[in-house]
């Protein structure tokens, strides 16, 4: 493995080549519903003589959501071995979803990074026209969407609807046994009522709340009769919350029959259970229509944070189901509540916010021990993290005798969201002076992104003995790799002096065996790893390796 240090023989095995590497640069899931998962497999190939561990399968986060994962994220792989990993791609948007794996480890040598992509669809083909589509484009798309087949009822109608099936437990399947309706925000049910006037007349009265107050549209149509917003109320609660926005009430009054909304001069708190239903009505309803006397923007923060902590439930999701039945339309927000993570503002034109971020995932190139005048190769791994496309520019190295870029690295490039790039540096050097240079880029980021300078460090071994000498020619090791035991055998009777090492060059307490050929070695107690055997008749002096199981 790369971890070897200068030994007090100098080593000639040391691995020339990045230690890692996968059967595929990327990985295409091709469509994949959301609610739904697809795989695939990715074979890791370790590619040196001793284990190597496997620290960490870092993936990226896309709209808050990891929709990229595997089914192990540690384990070790065998020396020149491999080991296959599923990758799930699970999407929670309707997007194209572009990203990078990492593959991190614990030798001293670059990462792996394996590109991602997979189009994400909704099962809904209502949602057709919001594919891939974010911020004021989604806004313009959603608009669209659900004004199309919309039909305006009547306000009777529209009322006549909601208390008589909408949201009649009798008939939205709560199983009530007689007419039933729940005021949203006292939670009182009021039963046996015959029709909606009759709701209407007697104690206590039920009213009509508009979520979005039609006072801030004059009572049109058909923005009062629209009921994604409608929900019913007593008199007492609907007049109590009047016009105000909504929000959180400190020290407050309850609601007249209580059930935990409550208000004061200013401003107005549904209670728990319908604050989500609340903040994806009014979001529908700028949407939809437009922010009236901007109601909705002095509380844009609040109902985005009600809507993602009270999640909708089966019986927001059966009325979505059942306004569509009667006027044509959906809440786009009860059916796919992820959306509002793509719509920054629903009010004024909606623009992501610029965010600059680059993954460096290891802080330094460290080629660790190598071999003098033989290419060695660190791929270093950058991954843009942000939503703009990073530029790199102005690659350097600050000693180019002995230190080079790779084929296709230290060119200028643009790095799109989602996208790694791998640096390959190489390192070729005469001497066994150590290695203290630097890498240098430049990035149109914003501090702290936009220069970098990355230290590059390394020692260079050399080939202190010839292996092709007359020791090695009569000499046979077996089995390697080892489990419990190893024969030395020569082809003469020779004395032989053997120290074992490990890979820092600390010398194992071990003891040789002589017998008819040669000497056997017990290994039963070693842990498994690299090792290196010197071996000395005297005149000549090699190295081997060994690897055990």
């Amino acid at each position: 493995m790369k971890r070897l240090l200068l030994l007090a023989l100098l080593l000639p095995l040391v691995a020339t080549s990045q230690i890692i590497s996968a059967d595929s640069a990327s990985v295409n899931f091709g469509t994949v519903m959301v609610g739904s998962a697809d795989s695939a497999l990715v074979t890791l190939r370790n590619n040196d003589g001793a284990p190597l561990s496997i620290t960490n399968i870092k993936f990226y986060s896309i709209y808050g959501e990891m929709p990229f994962s595997a089914s192990q994220s540690t384990f070790t792989i065998p020396s020149n071995g491999t080991q296959s990993v599923w990758i799930y791609f699970s999407p929670t948007q309707n997007i194209l979803h572009n990203s990078t794996m990492v593959v991190q480890h614990n030798a001293t040598s670059g990462h792996e990074a394996v590109a991602l992509s997979g189009q994400g669809r909704f099962p809904l083909t209502y949602y057709n026209s919001t594919e891939n589509l974010s911020e004021q484009a989604l806004k313009v798309a959603l608009k669209t969407r659900i004004s199309l087949g919309y039909t305006t009822l009547s306000y009777n109608a529209a009322r006549d609807a909601m208390f008589m099936t909408i949201d009649n437990k009798r008939q939205n399947g709560q199983s009530a046994t007689v007419n039933t309706l729940e005021c949203v925000y006292t939670g009182y049910n009021k039963t046996s009522y015959t029709s909606r006037s009759n709701a209407q007349t007697t104690s206590p009265q039920f009213n009509t709340e508009h979520t979005f107050p039609q006072g801030f549209f004059n009572s049109a149509s058909p923005m009062r009769t629209d009921i994604h917003h409608l929900y019913p109320t007593t008199n007492n609660s609907n007049s109590q919350r009047g016009s105000n926005p909504f929000g959180t009430v400190t020290n407050g009054t309850p609601v007249t029959l209580g059930g935990g909304s409550f208000y004061n001069q200013t401003t107005f708190e549904p209670r728990n259970v319908q604050k989500g239903a609340t903040a994806r009505a009014m979001m529908y309803f700028v949407i939809r229509y437009q922010d009236y006397s901007n109601h909705f923007s002095v509380q844009q923060n609040i109902l985005k944070t009600w809507h993602n902590a009270y999640p909708v439930t089966a019986k927001d999701s059966t009325r979505n189901v059942a306004v569509q039945l009667v006027q044509g339309n959906r809440n786009p927000f009860v059916d796919y509540p992820q959306l509002e993570k793509r719509i920054t503002n629903f009010v004024a034109n909606s623009v992501a916010p610029s965010q600059f971020g680059i993954d460096v995932v290891q802080s330094s190139i460290n080629f660790g021990g190598f071999l003098a005048q033989t290419n060695d190769t660190f791929d270093f791994v950058l991954v843009n993290s942000g939503n703009q496309i990073i530029n790199f520019t102005n690659f350097s190295l600050s000693n180019t005798s002995f230190l080079s870029f790779g084929a296709g690295s230290g060119n200028n490039t643009n790095l799109n969201p989602g996208d790694a790039i791998q640096i390959s540096i190489i390192a070729n050097t005469p001497s066994t002076n150590p290695i203290n240079e630097t890498l240098t880029f430049s990035t149109n980021g914003s501090f702290p992104f936009g220069s970098f300078t990355v230290p590059i460090t390394g020692q260079p071994f050399v080939v202190g003995l010839n292996e092709d000498i007359s020791l090695q020619t009569h000499l046979e090791l077996f089995p390697n790799p080892i489990r419990d035991v190893l024969y030395i055998q020569t082809e003469r009777d020779q004395q032989l002096d053997m120290r074992l090492l490990d890979v820092s060059g600390k010398e194992i307490d071990v003891e040789f065996l002589k017998g008819n050929n040669g000497y056997i070695l017990t290994t039963k107690e070693i842990a498994g790893g690299l090792y290196f055997l010197q071996i000395n008749n005297g005149e000549e002096q090699i190295v081997r390796k060994i690897i055990k199981q």
